[in-house]
């Protein structure tokens, strides 16, 4: 029992280098050292890479709690965490919903506009870094085909 266990084991670890769970992990991790580096390079010491989830969903026109953190992919009320701490390292801001009192607006501060503003400038860097590793055509046919994924996934 023990050996099909173990053959079946190492067949499975001979899979390991194309996994696309592994792939995708590994390019996030290298995503997001770069990133980090980048924007610690920028001048922000004080931003955590794992808020930009929410920070990337704030629309130019405020979003609503709820449609944030729907967005952003997490609870409620972890968002409310991380809606405190941006709020007060002044990268957003919230406002009362104007119709809806249970509700309040996230706004970007000027701060957290600039921040959206040199992640996109950094993250145009690192994408010009991969293109150099696997060439531009490759990188479209990459993008193309994540943004297809991605649609077919999600519907917001």
């Amino acid at each position: 029992m023990e050996h099909a266990l173990d053959h079946r084991l190492m067949e499975v670890c001979l899979l390991r280098p194309r996994s696309l769970a592994r792939l995708n992990n590994l390019l996030k991790k290298d995503m997001d050292a770069r990133l980090g580096e980048a924007l610690v390079q920028r001048g922000y010491t004080d931003f955590k890479l794992g808020d930009m989830s929410l920070v990337a969903n704030i629309d130019v026109q405020g979003t609503i709690n709820n449609e944030l953190a729907r967005k952003a992919r997490i609870t409620k009320q972890a968002m409310s965490k991380v809606v405190k701490n941006l709020e007060a390292a002044g990268y957003i801001y919230t406002r009362k919903h104007t119709t809806d009192a249970r509700a309040s607006v996230v706004f970007l501060t000027d701060k957290g506009k600039q921040l959206i503003i040199d992640t996109s400038a950094c993250l145009a860097e690192i994408k010009k870094y991969y293109i150099s590793l696997i060439g531009e055509k490759e990188m479209e046919k990459l993008i193309a085909l994540l943004f297809q994924l991605n649609n077919s996934l999600h519907t917001f």
